[in-house]
C-alpha cells in the first residue's frame, strides 16, 4: 500500500501537469482568436450589421421602431438585445449604380443615362453620401466614375456611352462589392442600384459569387428591370427578382417610370432600419438571418438573408 505521503507527491504532479495543459490550451486558444478575427464580418471583430426596411401587410413603410419590436434569428438562436438600433437615415449611403450597357439592352440605354444623370444631380443627398456609376457591356465592367459622379467628366463620360457586346452581369456584380469594400468607412452602408434585363452571358463568376459578395459586405441590391416587357419564365426577371429579395433590396417590373422608380428607391434607403449585434455562436461558415416581429404579427422585413462567418478558416 503507498504511504500517504508518496500520494501526495503524485497528487502534486497531476495538478502541475493539468496546470501546464491548461495554460498551454489557453495560449493556443488565444493565438487563434487574434489570428482569426480578421475574417470577420466587416462591420468588426465579433459584430453583425444588419439593415432593414419594415412595413405593414398592405405594403406602407412603418416608423418609430422601437428595438423591442423586432427579433433577429441567425442560424436558429434568437437574438433580442443589440449593441445598436437606429434609423437608416443616421447612416451615410455608399451607393453603386450599375448600368448595363450591352447589346440586349441598346434601346433603353439612353433613358436610363438621362434619368441616372438626373437622379445623381437632383436628389437630396446627405453630406456624407456617395455615388458610383459603373457600366458593364463587352469583356468586362467599366468605372464611369467612383464617389464623384457630378462632375462635369463624369456626365461627359455617361454620355458618350454606348450599349455594345455580351453582358457580364454577375462580373460587374462581383467587382462592385469588391469596389465599395476598398477603403470602406464603416460608417457608411453600401447599395447598388442594377440596371439590367438580368440576363448573363459571359461571366466568369456564376451568380451565388455574386449573391455571396454583395450578403457579406451587407449591400441591398436594386434590380431595375431594363426589358420592354416581361422575360422567359425562369430566365432574367427571375435573376433579379432573386438578386433583390436575398440581400433586402427591391425589384422593378419592366416599363416602370425610371425617375420615379429611382425616388422611391432613394426614399426606402432612407426609410429604413439599421442593428448590430453580436455574434451568437462561435461556428464558422454561413449564418441564415430572418427579422421577426414580437408583438405585431402584422409587421413585414426585408433585410439580407445570410452571411459568412470566416473565423477558424
Amino acid at each position: 500500500m503507498q504511504s500517504s505521503a508518496q500520494l501526495s507527491t503524485q497528487q502534486r504532479i497531476v495538478i502541475f501537469l493539468f496546470s501546464l495543459f491548461a495554460a498551454v490550451l489557453l495560449s493556443s486558444i488565444s493565438l487563434y482568436a487574434s489570428d482569426a478575427s480578421e475574417y470577420t464580418i466587416r462591420a468588426s471583430v465579433n459584430e453583425v450589421r444588419v439593415a432593414f426596411a419594415a412595413s405593414d401587410r398592405q405594403g406602407h413603410v412603418v416608423k418609430n421602431l422601437r428595438p423591442g419590436d423586432v427579433a433577429v434569428v441567425d442560424n436558429g438562436s434568437i437574438i433580442r438585445h443589440f449593441r445598436s438600433f437606429r434609423s437608416a437615415s443616421e447612416s451615410p449611403l455608399e451607393l453603386m449604380v450599375l448600368l448595363d450597357a450591352s447589346d440586349s439592352v441598346a434601346s433603353q440605354i439612353p433613358n436610363e443615362i438621362a434619368e441616372v444623370k438626373s437622379f445623381v444631380a437632383n436628389s437630396d443627398w446627405r453630406s456624407r453620401d456617395r455615388v458610383s456609376i459603373l457600366a458593364f457591356g463587352g469583356l468586362r465592367p467599366m468605372l464611369v466614375c467612383a464617389r464623384n459622379c457630378n462632375a462635369a467628366m463624369a456626365r461627359g463620360k455617361l454620355d458618350s456611352l454606348r450599349a455594345s457586346g455580351a453582358t457580364p452581369l454577375y462580373d460587374a456584380l462581383f467587382e462592385a462589392a469588391e469596389m465599395l469594400e476598398r477603403d470602406r468607412d464603416p460608417e457608411l452602408r453600401p447599395a447598388m442600384i442594377l440596371f439590367s434585363d438580368g440576363m448573363d452571358t459571359i461571366s466568369i463568376h456564376g451568380v451565388a459569387d455574386a449573391l455571396r459578395a454583395a450578403q457579406n459586405l451587407q449591400v441591398a441590391i436594386y434590380s431595375v428591370n431594363s426589358r420592354s416587357g416581361k422575360s422567359a419564365p425562369g430566365c432574367g426577371d427571375v435573376v433579379l427578382d432573386y438578386l433583390a429579395v436575398s440581400t433586402g433590396g427591391l425589384s422593378f417590373a419592366p416599363g416602370q417610370n425610371v425617375g420615379e422608380v429611382l425616388r422611391a428607391i432613394l426614399e426606402d434607403l432612407h426609410g429604413g432600419y439599421v442593428l448590430t449585434y453580436e455574434l451568437p455562436e462561435r461556428m464558422s461558415g454561413q449564418h441564415s438571418v430572418r427579422i421577426l416581429p414580437t408583438a405585431d404579427p402584422r409587421l413585414q422585413f426585408r433585410a439580407r438573408r445570410a452571411y459568412d462567418d470566416f473565423r477558424g478558416e
